[in-house]
């Protein structure tokens, strides 16, 4: 027999055969579902997610620099010389999903980017940004400020909009 799917209110509960499917941890999730399209990892060029004239146009003012961070390739947006400005670091990362990367950590706030769940923990000079675009990683950002005007996270949010924007759909 098949049961059908509703929220029920209001009535008792089918029961249950033996064998039936119980609801995993994907469909029973704590995070909010993805409304925007799954979007493509496969980027040849980590720097092409944030162009240097939107980077210029969010406050960068250094060339991007290919970079690493936490064991992930990525692109450098800088602002400023080394410690009087800001880095973002923007990374298409297939290494873990925005779910694992949220429940490898305390203190995530859960926001919403153009119809995307992202995990964020931040301070006053730093944010980790992990954007939920597809089942197989994140829209990963690392950003650290150090000129005591920027809001790391808000900066980092800026950033994900426009990388959401040049990502393509999968």
């Amino acid at each position: 027999m098949l049961a059908g799917c509703g929220s029920g209110a209001g009535s008792a509960p089918a029961p249950t055969p033996s064998g039936a499917e119980t609801p995993t941890s994907e469909t029973t999730s704590a995070y909010p579902p993805r409304t925007g399209p799954a979007k493509s990892l496969d980027v040849s060029d980590q720097c092409s997610l944030v162009k240097p004239d939107q980077a210029t146009s969010l406050g960068a003012d250094q060339p991007q620099e290919p970079s690493q961070s936490s064991g992930k390739t990525g692109c450098d947006h800088l602002k400023g010389e080394a410690g009087g400005g800001f880095m973002v670091f923007v990374s298409a990362d297939k290494s873990e999903t925005m779910h694992k990367f949220a429940d490898a950590r305390t203190n995530v706030q859960v926001i919403d980017i153009g119809g995307y769940p992202a995990a964020q923990i931040g301070d006053d000079t730093s944010c980790l940004l992990s954007v939920d675009v597809s089942d197989q990683g994140q829209l990963f950002f690392n950003t650290l400020v150090s000129d005591g005007q920027s809001v790391p996270c808000d900066l980092t949010k800026r950033f994900a909009e426009v990388a959401l924007q040049n990502l393509p759909n999968a």
